[in-house]
């Protein structure tokens, strides 16, 4: 989510004049116009304003001379979702220009960049931060007072749609206020009622699914931190990931999430198609969507979520999905309760080198010993609940439901059909039958029924049920198929 790349370029040590702001935008765009020669680029006031910011911590020793905390500046400063770090070294400081060609990648995967420099002793440190810009978002304090409201007004780029708004609150809490949406355009008026700090993130559905085109941070009532947060030790790989979740929940006073090895097996697969197409995405060409790679596996699921992210270990790439108020929202979800993890290690789309790390989270499919009895359960307690007589179980109908549920599950489709002659049975089976309807349902169990019409209507005064668990291409692995014939 947040990748950052590390150059360095040096030269013999002298005494020189500082930088100049002016060369350094010029020997951008030569540099640019030297290697990316059909590139498009604009030099963005938000990310020079955090290049600014860092190497003026730098020079006053509050931030030390790595990309981490470049980004610490750049999510202050700017709503890029995923904006690119390069640093450098060199002198005698007024060969600062010189060193900027170095640190953007050859890729050339970025319409907006911002540059400064400043002095440290005998050499300067060089900063250029670039995105790949897609949206374009109206202007929002970075700092306002409680209760403060803000105009959310954004304009999704060519090939994005469906724009969708989240807004993660002091207290960690996520929520996805109305929005008014007018083709590509999105807009919402936000009030920021508590002390502390908000993101704004807004998503919309691109070529590759789902993906985070703009993030705010707001600062109600208290002073943005001046400085990044100090380096501790930490723990690394998959272990460190798991650790942090499990951190995270309990946080929350959520059950932890179990490790399942299937889960684990489509989390690195996924990792490694994203690092072997260097591409970042939810959905691939070559490996679909979470719900086929799943499918794929034959996991069975009530609900499953997904998080991917990119950095340059595996605790970085999740403590950005984590920073994101859409993806925590994922992994606070308290449906979940397994998850599985995969990294790959490869070649960012930016030219970089960089970890890619899928999370998926998911709740399997308990299958129940008893799903006919679970369904007839169910509908009699709607029954009840509407304050009318319970259905009969009717012997003959359960028979004739079982076997043509089966022969649905086996079709893998739901048929209109097979429900017509299910009725055609019914009547002709039971003479004495003044009327009858059938219901198929596929679900994750006997709640996929919750939703049946006739449960609740006095036409009915018996009931036929038939469920099974199966498996099929439309509706994915271990779903419970039902067939409903109510007569009376």
């Amino acid at each position: 989510m947040l990748p950052f790349a590390l150059a360095a370029a040096l030269a013999v040590p002298s005494r020189g004049a500082g930088p100049d702001q002016r060369a350094l935008e010029t020997a951008l765009r030569q540099a640019v116009a030297a290697s990316c020669p059909s590139l498009s680029f604009a030099v963005d006031p938000d990310l020079t304003r955090a290049a600014r910011a860092f190497v003026a911590a730098a020079q006053a020793g509050r931030a030390p001379i790595a990309g981490a905390a470049l980004g610490f500046y750049a999510a202050l400063e700017s709503y890029e979702p995923s904006p690119v770090s390069g640093i450098a070294t060199i002198s005698p400081p007024s060969r600062a220009d010189r060193a900027v060609g170095d640190l953007f990648g050859r890729e050339c995967r970025f319409n907006r960049a911002g540059v400064a420099a400043a002095v440290l002793g005998e050499e300067a440190v060089v900063a250029l931060v670039t995105a790949a810009h897609s949206t374009d978002l109206s202007p929002i304090p970075g700092r306002v007072e409680p209760g403060a409201a803000v105009e959310v007004d954004a304009t999704l780029g060519p090939g994005l749609s469906a724009p969708r708004l989240f807004v993660q609150a002091p207290d960690a809490s996520t929520d996805e206020p109305k929005v008014s949406v007018e083709g590509r355009r999105l807009r919402a008026r936000v009030v920021l009622a508590a002390r502390g700090e908000y993101t704004l993130e807004l998503l919309a559905t691109g070529a590759g699914g789902p993906e985070v085109v703009a993030n705010r941070r707001v600062f109600v009532g208290i002073a943005p931190p001046a400085s990044p947060p100090a380096d501790t030790p930490r723990e690394s790989g998959v272990s460190a990931v798991e650790h942090a979740i499990g951190k995270l929940r309990a946080a929350h006073r959520l059950p932890a999430l179990q490790r399942d090895p299937a889960l684990d097996r489509v989390a690195e697969g996924h990792s490694r198609e994203m690092a072997r197409t260097r591409t970042f995405a939810h959905i691939l060409p070559s490996d679909g969507s979470m719900s086929d790679r799943l499918r794929k596996a034959g996991y069975a699921y009530r609900s499953a979520g997904e998080n991917i992210g990119l950095s340059i270990d595996p605790l970085s790439a999740h403590e950005a999905i984590a920073s994101s108020p859409a993806h925590l929202k994922n992994l606070l979800d308290p449906q979940h309760r397994r998850i599985g993890l995969g990294i790959a290690r490869g070649t960012s789309p930016d030219g970089s080198e960089g970890v890619y790390l899928t999370e998926v989270l998911a709740a399997p499919i308990e299958q129940s010993l008893d799903p006919d009895g679970e369904v007839a359960r169910l509908l009699q307690q709607k029954r009840r609940s509407a304050g009318l007589r319970p259905l009969s179980r009717d012997a003959r109908l359960d028979a004739i439901a079982s076997r043509e549920v089966r022969a649905l599950a086996s079709e893998g489709e739901l048929s209109r059909d097979l429900q017509r002659s299910v009725i055609e049975e019914a009547l002709r089976s039971l003479p004495r039958l003044r009327g009858a309807i059938a219901e198929a349902y596929v679900g994750s169990g006997a709640s996929a029924t919750g939703s049946s019409p006739n449960a609740v209507s006095p036409a009915w005064t018996r009931v036929g049920i038939g469920a099974v668990y199966a498996t099929s291409e439309t509706y994915g692995a271990g779903r419970l198929w039902v067939l409903l014939v109510y007569a009376r």
